[in-house]
């Protein structure tokens, strides 16, 4: 059990008064407190001993928990910084790029596709469903190409099945790239063993640490095409992250605070056991569904992760109003939907630090909330 004390956040609302409010949104997450301390240390310098300590540290807990034997290269960016570090160092200006879309951030890859003039084929799902592998494999016969999806749709909660994806991109020498940033540390997701070529992540979700840090895992086949790629890139040319790596550095200068708390982060999956660790969030995830199941509302994913919990809300519900009261009245701050979801879904993010004790007191206000509507 992650013991932690009440965090502060303060919002200002329409009368001008400083409200407290807690979070449970899908990232960023409640951050625990020895993370917060950790961020707060003075900085080393990245061009000396200390900080290639560490690089090295976090490197290696990454290594743990993705299994990965081969090279992970950690970026300050957001997680989408990762994503397009991906498609511009993967992809040739003559690769078939193939992208398996079931929410908000599939279609980011699509969009990240198509900014690097790359023309991609398109396999789509409805939102709050998962990726037929199917039809990924259906699409791959037809010749290999690089597929981008995701591990865990944050914008709908759905959960891919990518050891099968990695299969059937391995059985027709394809290349696998999975947007793992809400999913890694609460869902499955290993490197080896589901065949992935490229895995992203970042910072501020299941790792329990601040925005601000991403990270992107090659496996050694990638690493060669990597080496290859002809596409326009520069803070995010991985063969120069790749030479500065060597020396235990990065090539610019990182959020050296924020690695601090991404290692306390990954040191405490570490103290866990990343089985266990797992355990706890689908242990989670089940307590938390059956609540609102309990409530009479329905789920969205069809197949959910454990990183977070979906509800559809009833046509003359709207979420937005009621995620605004929830917070003026109560303090707690859900996610809206996005896109065409936004007031049509709510969202409850349980990645990281969460426990049920702290969600049955959010749910039990959620639905005290809605008893009265």
């Amino acid at each position: 059990m992650i013991l932690i004390e009440k965090e502060e956040i303060y919002v200002r609302n329409a009368g001008g008064i400083l409200k407290e409010y807690r979070l449970f949104t899908p990232g960023p997450i409640d951050i625990p407190d020895d993370v917060l301390k950790a961020t707060a240390r003075r900085c080393v310098y990245h061009r000396e001993e200390k900080f290639k300590l560490l690089l090295e540290g976090i490197i290696g807990y990454l290594k743990v928990l993705l299994k990965c034997q081969n090279r992970i290269y950690v970026l300050t960016s957001s997680g989408t910084g990762a994503m397009e570090a991906a498609v511009t160092n993967i992809l040739s200006s003559s690769d078939r790029a193939v992208v398996a879309v079931c929410g908000k951030f599939g279609e980011r890859w699509l969009e990240l596709c198509k900014t690097y003039h790359i023309a991609p084929t398109i396999i789509k799902a409805d939102y709050g469903k998962s990726i037929d592998p199917e039809a990924i494999e259906m699409e791959l016969k037809k010749g290999p190409g690089v597929l981008f999806t995701t591990l865990t749709e944050t914008s709908t909660g759905a959960l891919n099945d990518i050891k099968e994806f990695g299969k059937i991109t391995k059985r027709y020498d394809s290349y696998l790239v999975v947007d793992g940033v809400a999913g890694l540390g609460a869902d499955e997701c290993f490197m080896e063993d589901y065949s992935v070529d490229v895995l992203i992540g970042a910072s501020q979700k299941a790792l329990m640490a601040p925005p601000g840090i991403s990270f992107i895992a090659l496996s050694e086949r990638a690493q060669e095409k990597v080496a290859k790629s002809d596409l326009p890139k520069y803070y995010f040319n991985l063969n120069l992250y790749e030479n500065f790596l060597k020396k235990g550095q990065t090539p610019f200068t990182p959020a050296i605070t924020v690695l601090y708390g991404l290692k306390k982060g990954l040191e405490t999956i570490m103290k866990i056991g990343i089985e266990e660790n797992f355990l706890r969030h689908k242990k989670i995830a089940e307590y938390v569904r059956q609540r609102i199941k309990g409530m009479n509302y329905e789920l969205l994913p069809e197949f959910p992760s454990n990183a977070l919990t979906v509800i559809k809300m009833p046509q003359d519900l709207n979420s937005t109003e009621i995620i605004k009261r929830i917070k003026e009245e109560y303090g707690i701050l859900f996610a809206n939907g996005q896109g065409e979801l936004k007031g049509k879904i709510l969202r409850i993010g349980h990645m990281g630090n969460y426990s049920i004790k702290k969600l049955a007191r959010a749910i039990d206000i959620l639905e005290k909330f809605l008893k009265r509507r």
